[in-house]
């Protein structure tokens, strides 16, 4: 399911939440850092290593992406247009391919083609990424950072619980949408106004099952003495180990490189 961690024991799971945070910043980072879709290619492959080296099943990953297929079509289109040959600094990127509309309006250009596949390949690199961030880290650990971090513990409780929650909706909803198929429901069929109508209904039982897990959840905290005080424990301390401090300096000096190659011309179009 969606934000649910998958557990293993690939050395991606064994590393530290801080070590793949620093990780993903240095990956998104480079991501940004270069304009010729060449160069983003090569950081969109070293994220599917690191999911292979996971472990992670790729149903899961396209799942994440598959509602985004729309989403890159029109990136494509929109950035083609949108960026005319004259923002482009190279010969080849400035070279318009095809005029769109008579009386040579609307250029299409090679670097707004370029460019389109620069942001398509910038959105699924960090989509990858920060599933490959979650599904491969307790959600526990993450509660600890905020800790680390000094963020207020009521804060930090409610962003985890809400992220812990959201496998436990989808579930549900899948559960109703399956109950309301079963009774007769047409809820994949007709057009958009359709669609919504059909999924009127099946807001109301969702939302009431909410509002059950919370009233639940409060009663259960409640009785473990939650606010009784202010120190809290967990079962487990997240240490970095010499396999994080590595994995880290090697990010960073491979983003630092990334710095001077992109000062440098290079990647840009």
């Amino acid at each position: 399911m969606f934000l649910e961690y998958v557990p293993g024991k690939s050395p991606v799971h064994k590393l530290d939440v801080r070590a793949k945070i620093v990780v993903f910043i240095c990956l998104i980072t480079a991501l940004f850092l270069f304009k010729h879709p060449v160069y983003n290619v090569f950081i969109l492959l070293s994220v599917v290593i690191i999911a292979l080296v996971a472990r992670l099943p790729f149903r899961r990953l396209w799942g994440m992406l598959a509602p985004l297929v729309p989403v890159f079509v029109m990136i494509m289109i929109i950035t083609g247009y949108t960026y005319p040959a004259s923002t482009f600094s190279s010969p080849e990127a400035r070279q318009v391919l095809f005029y769109s509309w008579p009386g040579k309006r609307l250029p299409v250009s090679t670097g707004g083609i370029l460019y389109g596949f620069t942001l398509l390949l910038r959105i699924i690199t960090m989509v990858a990424s920060s599933s490959i961030l979650t599904l491969t880290t307790p959600l526990g650990d993450f509660l600890q950072l905020l800790r680390i971090l000094r963020v207020p513990y009521e804060i930090s409780f409610v962003i985890t619980t809400g992220i812990r929650f959201v496998p436990t909706m989808e579930a549900k909803s899948a559960m109703v949408l399956d109950a309301q198929r079963s009774r007769g429901a047409m809820i994949d069929t007709g057009g958009m106004v359709q669609r919504i109508k059909a999924y009127v209904p099946i807001m109301v039982p969702m939302i009431v099952d909410s509002i059950r897990m919370s009233e639940n959840l409060a009663c259960a905290m409640l009785n473990r003495g939650y606010g009784a005080t202010r120190d809290w424990t967990t079962l487990q301390k997240i240490e970095m180990a010499r396999r994080d401090y590595v994995v880290i300096a090697a990010a960073i000096v491979i983003t630092a490189i990334a710095v001077v190659m992109a000062q440098r011309g290079y990647g840009a179009l």
